[in-house]
């Protein structure tokens, strides 16, 4: 599958769910149309949303409030779907544990899998998704290898400046809309 496939099947598949949560089409003819995603980890959260919506009533459903909770979570991941800009909560949640992991710059970072891994799993993204939060991060120096063989990272000088989520923010501002 090509790059633009993949961002067009995302597209369509985000096209497909905001027609389906609006109730212009129905379960069946969105579930005939949708794109195939056994691929792509962003594609199959909604597949799974759409086919596990919940019902919103008094008796059998669940509250108000947890229908708007699930409503806004899937409406992130249309969105996500739609764009492919890089998300700040992402990126964030990256830097902490990238920051617990070095104990505040005091140690190399190792277990660069598990920790993608780690992060991954809380932010719904996929690990290759999260590989290219971490290569940004490297690309613009903020983490460099110190070790080949065990793949070994620590915090650059500029890395170890970054305190604050303004300053996350303006490494995913400073990039095109390519991710």
């Amino acid at each position: 599958m090509t790059v633009n496939q993949q961002k067009s099947d995302k597209q369509y598949a985000a096209y497909l769910a905001r027609k389906f949560f609006s109730g212009q089409i129905s379960k069946r003819e969105i579930l005939d149309q949708f794109p195939e995603f056994d691929k792509d980890f962003k594609i199959r959260l909604l597949f799974d949303r759409i086919t596990k919506k919940p019902r919103q009533s008094w008796f059998f459903g669940i509250s108000k409030k947890a229908y708007e909770k699930f409503l806004t979570e899937t409406y992130e991941i249309i969105e996500d779907l739609e764009t492919g800009k890089l998300r700040f909560n992402t990126m964030k949640r990256l830097f902490q544990e990238l920051w617990l992991h070095s104990d505040n710059c005091t140690e190399p970072i190792e277990h660069i899998s598990i920790l993608l891994f780690e992060v991954a799993k809380s932010t719904t993204n996929s690990k290759e998704e999260i590989r290219k939060y971490f290569n940004l991060l490297i690309d613009k120096k903020i983490l460099k290898r110190i070790s080949e063989k065990q793949l070994i990272y620590e915090f650059t000088e500029s890395g170890k400046k970054i305190k604050m989520d303004s300053e996350i923010e303006k490494i995913i501002k400073t990039l095109p809309n390519t991710v």
